[in-house]
């Protein structure tokens, strides 16, 4: 069988495992292409269907029963409109790596070129559909089925601080 189809193959069996785990904690560090840096910690609870994201300025929260919800460092409260339950920061969709905008789908920015196991995980090498030129990578940690690293020209994600939560 061919090395990237089984690669491919791990990361699928590692993001089902995660979705029957419980909760999930983790930091994750952004940086865009000026340079400009940015810091959120996230929970995700594959159980329940929740997830937060808390940066500086706000946290952002989603629970089935209520949708979204922003709370920003002034006090101020959003609701975010429930036509937009399917949404997830870019941050929280590094825990589901199925929904990155990587798999060559209509609406995706990258398609995956090729997958290899390294070490812990996979790493995949992006190609943007508009613009070939324009290329990256991301890797998912097949323990936690969680997308770590994704480099783009654009921006960079890395996750660190990885860890199942305790109840």
């Amino acid at each position: 069988m061919d090395e990237s189809f089984e690669a491919l193959l791990s990361v699928l069996a590692a993001v089902r495992n995660s979705l029957m785990q419980r909760r999930l904690g983790a930091t994750v560090d952004q940086v865009d292409a000026g340079g400009a840096r940015q810091s959120a910690v996230i929970m995700v609870s594959y159980s329940d269907g929740t997830w937060t994201v808390t940066d500086e300025n706000k946290t952002w929260s989603f629970t089935p029963a209520y949708g979204g919800r922003i709370e920003y460092g002034t006090g101020e409260v959003e609701q975010v409109p429930r036509d937009r339950d399917d949404y997830l920061p870019p941050e929280v969709a590094l825990f589901f790596p199925l929904s990155m905008r990587i798999w060559g789908g209509s609406a995706d920015d990258f398609r995956v070129a090729g997958a290899e196991a390294d070490g812990e995980g996979v790493r995949f090498a992006l190609v943007s559909i508009e613009d070939p030129s324009f290329t990256g990578y991301a890797f998912v940690n097949t323990k936690y089925g969680v997308m770590t690293e994704y480099v783009t020209p654009a921006r960079t994600f890395h996750v660190r601080d990885l860890s199942w939560l305790t109840d």
